[in-house]
């Protein structure tokens, strides 16, 4: 069968150097044949001929850190829905963000841990963990992966985090403490606003004595999590750190094999982490907001001083469209770099750069159209594998 040829015409392509005006974009079957000039590409036989008329190209966004489908499966603490429903529900508004790669990141709490919510407990990490595992076989509108951030202080389902990376359940693992004092609470007052409805009328003493609990906790030694880093390793998997908050911190982790830095708690940490080979990851929102939600490093100040490598949406998959072009609009970074952010970058982190990330011949063709001429950039258009998955400019209505 001859694989379907398509022909996108008048967009301003965003590549990883430039924007190229007065091109063609060619797409055969699930990716981009070639980049040519507009006269050239005319001559082209194809089947369909997509007119972009003005608006941005761009590659499909790669979200390698966002938990917002806790949300969709868990959206009240004694609601849990159907997970199938849950991750349908997640690609139509995760294709409508841009997005058309997702590590959904679940956290693995241990029972007890203040916000255990049901969706974090080990049975059902896995079981969604699963569920997208063979999500991967079937065809859906976007591309999803399962990113298994490990909480070291949940030593009762080390074994399982062992056998999820030995038997592929895992695209990505993080190694994450939240143990209060370091990290991303090393501003106590900030761990304390952090807790949930029921913990926040504590008193002093509570607290203190909650904190102490917490900090006495047993952990996973390095040992242990070199022995999953390199089962991961062995396995093509990627090994994130989380909320580094010191250059020791760092050292130990790259002892590891840890190549990724999450929320690198200070400017000093992500210099650092960027001299030691990292690639650090910073938060979308953040730059909305304007800083951390958590009074730690600004995404904005990383981005400035070169220490800011990737970009992901966290808990808001809307932010990520959003801060590329207010990188660009307010910030003068170039639109090549912005986009870099959430495309090229992320694919590095995570090993899938040879397919993904870039609008370039040979890769697949994963294309946003995106309509910058308002105040805010809106998507018109979304290709997975060279499939329109959203078409946001063919509503029938009159």
């Amino acid at each position: 069968m001859t694989e379907r040829r398509i022909r996108i015409t008048g967009g301003k392509l965003i590549t990883p150097d430039s924007v190229l005006e007065g091109y063609d974009l060619l797409i055969q079957g699930s990716r981009i044949a070639g980049i040519l000039p507009a006269d050239e590409g005319k001559m082209q036989e194809t089947d369909q001929v997509i007119d972009a008329h003005g608006v941005y190209l761009m590659p499909g966004m790669i979200d390698i850190h966002s938990d917002m489908i806790e949300n969709l499966i868990q959206p009240r603490s004694t609601a849990l829905m159907d997970f199938d429903m849950a991750l349908a529900e997640s690609e139509r508004l995760l294709a409508m963000c841009g997005i058309t790669s997702m590590f959904h990141s679940i956290s693995m709490y241990r029972e007890g841990t203040w916000d255990v919510k049901e969706i974090r407990k080990a049975s059902q990490v896995r079981r969604l963990a699963e569920l997208i595992r063979q999500k991967k076989q079937r065809p859906g509108l976007i591309r999803h992966y399962y990113h298994l951030r490990y909480e070291i202080d949940n030593l009762e389902c080390y074994p399982q985090v062992e056998e999820m990376i030995a038997n592929g359940m895992t695209d990505l693992v993080s190694f994450m403490d939240h143990t209060p004092g370091q990290g991303q609470y090393q501003d106590l007052s900030v761990y304390r606003k952090h807790q949930p409805d029921e913990g926040k009328n504590l008193t002093d003493r509570e607290f203190r004595q909650l904190v102490e609990q917490e900090q006495q906790k047993p952990k996973a030694s390095q040992e242990q999590l070199k022995v999953l880093a390199d089962l991961a390793a062995s396995r093509g998997i990627a090994v994130a750190s989380h909320d580094d908050d010191s250059i020791g911190k760092l050292k130990r982790n790259r002892k590891l094999g840890v190549r990724i830095s999450e929320f690198p708690i200070t400017l000093e940490v992500a210099k650092e982490a960027v001299r030691e080979g990292y690639l650090t990851v910073l938060g979308a929102p953040n730059i909305l907001l304007g800083g951390s939600h958590s009074g730690n490093l600004s995404a904005l100040q990383a981005i400035r001083e070169k220490a800011a490598d990737v970009l992901v949406s966290d808990y808001y998959p809307q932010s990520l469209l959003y801060a590329v072009f207010l990188l660009n609009r307010r910030y003068a970074v170039a639109l090549p770099e912005a986009v870099a952010y959430v495309t090229k970058n992320p694919a590095a982190a995570v090993g899938i750069g040879s397919e993904y990330g870039s609008l370039e011949t040979g890769k697949k063709a994963d294309i946003v159209f995106v309509d910058s001429s308002g105040e805010l950039p809106v998507i018109q258009k979304v290709m997975v594998n060279g499939n329109l998955v959203v078409d946001c400019m063919n509503t029938g209505m009159e």
